[in-house]
């Protein structure tokens, strides 16, 4: 089947990924090259640059920075994409990612030293997506496929050891099949690059009651299946229970690899450093035999007649005495050839592998920027594993993202940190609940601090049990495209800008009143700088809002005054009537005193009889009767001030 045929045909390529790994546990010398060197004396001596090599280049990876980005497809999305971004790096945080990936046995590493790393994404019991990398010896594919990403491959999968009981506890309905074959199973050979393996290397393991079992996704035209089997039949088959982003079964493996050669055989890294590694190995060795050890030469022919082993024996001895006729030979030209040649190897691993200005051995004193510059060139040889890795990692993140859109129905909440750790939570398939109208409007209220309309209870439909009014950021409606953005380390570039910045802000005074204070530190490089812009805000808001109740305070006490004002002014006005009134009132009644007087003067004048037809009767002392009602008391008179003249006038 297709897990022979995997098995066959890779076989060369996982024993020599065996050796790479050896060479990265310094397991450097074969048995028969020690055996020679014990024989000859020879110390056996280890300087192990492939590790330093490996851990550099891995080391780049993980001071770099990585994360992904949503983008809209649609102009309805564009609210959508900072959510699905959010779900992502919540997804990454959780599953530990950056670890899986670069780690000092993650997919990185597999990558480089035996060739191949792979991760398989899926969803638990749960739902939650996972994220488990698969070692490099129990991942198996298509070996015929060609491309280093696998994306032409048949069929990959997994292929491990594992407890029957633990298999059966999976596959419950296949429990009697299971023991039987752990009892009395094939015995089919597997090779010795699997890992945790029983020693007779078979599909079995009777003693430990174990077994091979292999989970194969493979092709059938354009629709992807799945095949869970062992040695004794099959445990589960038929579509991949997995979607992509747009609903078709895919396969939830991506993997990745450094090399491939002209047979299809996939290698890493080490595979090229083996020969510098084994002749900086050896080089040592003889250096160091060289310097323990002396040769004699006879210094006359024939002369020297001493037994050899006893002149070796004193030529060893530092204090030794050199038998007649003998001599140390010089040996300063064979020495001065390995160091030499030492030299070329070392230089050799060390071009095989980051260069020192990338790791920071060099140029300590140099500027950020010639420091970036030399990192830029010594990654360019380093490209393409760079470039691989990047590329497996975003094909996880739409993996992830896939089997958000799958799985995530229910609402849910996220928790996601910014960079400087600032905890922010985003609601999932929120149900929207009934709009609430103004009363006054009869339109949807809207909240004045959001500008969003206002929210009552969501109404479920009995019939379906969804929201009849849909839901807020719904996972499985966002469409969305995932990329990668990927930013190496440049803190020494970064900070050397900062520092420019500063003096062109300082060297205008101008500048520092048009740059807010948090701008400048949200581009400076401060630790917990976050925090930091977190309380000045809230300082500068609590100010705000002092300002505005006091501005609020002020306007008050204005419009107080001036109501006090304007009633002021009123009261002036009324009181400049009443006067005026009182003075034409004054006015009128003196006016009309007057005319009173004159009367009365007239009157006086007038004799007492014969007076005018149509006057008063007269009454006593020659005054006019006051006139009488129909019934009752007379009248009051109508001037009583006016006195009676004196007798004689």
């Amino acid at each position: 089947g297709m897990f022979e045929e995997w098995r066959d045909a890779t076989e060369r390529a996982r024993t020599l990924g065996m050796t790479a790994i050896d060479y990265y546990h310094s397991e450097q010398w074969t048995a028969a090259e020690k055996r020679v060197l014990k024989k000859r004396k020879q110390p056996v001596v280890t300087y192990n640059h492939v590790k330093r090599a490996i851990n550099g280049t891995i080391g780049v990876v993980e001071r770099g920075k990585s994360e992904p980005r949503a983008y809209p497809r649609t102009p309805k999305d564009e609210g959508s994409a900072d959510v699905a971004t959010d779900v992502l790096r919540f997804i990454a945080e959780q599953n530990r990612l950056n670890a899986i990936k670069a780690s000092g046995n993650g997919v990185f590493w597999d990558m480089l030293v035996p060739g191949t790393g792979a991760a398989i994404v899926e969803v638990d019991g749960n739902l939650q997506v996972t994220i488990a990398q698969i070692k490099w010896e129990e991942f198996c594919h298509d070996p015929r496929s060609r491309k280093l990403d696998f994306t032409d491959a048949r069929f990959k999968g997994v292929a491990k050891w594992m407890f029957a009981d633990d298999v059966a506890a999976m596959y419950p309905d296949s429990r009697s099949d299971i023991n039987q074959t752990v009892s009395d199973g094939s015995l089919s050979i597997v090779d010795a690059s699997f890992d945790d393996r029983p020693n007779d290397l078979s599909w079995i393991d009777r003693r430990n009651r174990r077994m091979m079992v292999v989970d194969l996704y493979y092709r059938e035209g354009d629709t992807w299946m799945r095949g869970v089997f062992h040695a004794g039949g099959l445990l589960k088959d038929g579509v991949s229970e997995y979607l992509d982003a747009k609903g078709r079964p895919s396969c939830p493996i991506e993997a990745i690899s450094a090399y491939i050669d002209k047979d299809n055989q996939r290698y890493g890294a080490v595979r090229d450093m083996i020969g510098p590694q084994d002749e900086v190995n050896q080089r040592r060795s003889r250096l160091l035999h060289h310097a323990n050890s002396r040769q004699l030469q006879e210094t006359i022919p024939g002369a020297g007649q001493t037994d050899p082993d006893i002149a070796r024996s004193e030529a060893a001895r530092p204090d030794g005495i050199i038998p007649t006729g003998l001599q140390i030979a010089g040996t300063n030209d064979m020495v001065n050839g390995q160091r030499e040649l030492l030299q070329d190897a070392k230089a050799e691993m060390d071009l095989l592998g980051p260069n020192p200005a990338i790791l920071g051995r060099q140029g300590a004193d140099s500027s950020g920027r010639a420091l970036l510059a030399r990192s830029q060139a010594g990654l360019v040889e380093l490209a393409i594993l760079f470039g691989g890795l990047e590329d497996w990692e975003l094909r996880v993140y739409r993996q992830c993202w896939a089997r958000a859109k799958q799985f995530w129905k229910a609402e849910t909440y996220i928790r996601v940190t910014d960079d400087e750790g600032a905890p922010e939570f985003v609601g999932l398939n929120v149900p929207k609940g009934q709009p609430v109208i103004d009363p006054n409007t009869g339109q949807p209220a809207m909240d004045p601090q959001t500008g969003q309309p206002v929210e009552g209870p969501p109404v479920i439909d009995p019939n379906t049990g969804g929201s009849v009014f849909g839901y807020k950021n719904a996972v499985a409606e966002m469409d969305v495209d995932i990329i990668l953005d990927a930013t190496p380390d440049t803190a020494n570039i970064q900070q050397e800008q900062f520092q420019d910045l500063m003096q062109l802000v300082g060297s205008n005074p101008a500048y520092a009143q048009q740059i807010p204070f948090e701008v400048m530190l949200e581009m400076s490089a401060v630790p917990h700088k976050r925090q930091l812009i977190d309380k000045l805000k809230k300082f500068r808001e609590e100010a705000q809002a002092q300002q505005a109740q006091q501005a609020q305070m002020q306007i008050q006490m204005a419009e107080k005054a001036r109501q006090i004002a304007e009633a002021k002014a009123g009261a002036d006005i009324n009181k400049s009537n009443s006067q005026a009134d009182l003075n034409r009132a004054r006015a009128e009644t003196e006016m009309l005193d007057g005319h009173l007087a004159i009367a009365a003067q007239q009157q006086s004048f007038m004799p007492a009889a014969g007076a005018m037809p149509g006057a008063p009767p007269m009454g006593p002392q020659g005054l006019p009767m006051p006139p009488q009602g129909p019934s009752g008391p007379p009248m009051p008179q109508p001037y009583p001030d006016i006195q009676e003249p004196p007798p004689g006038f």
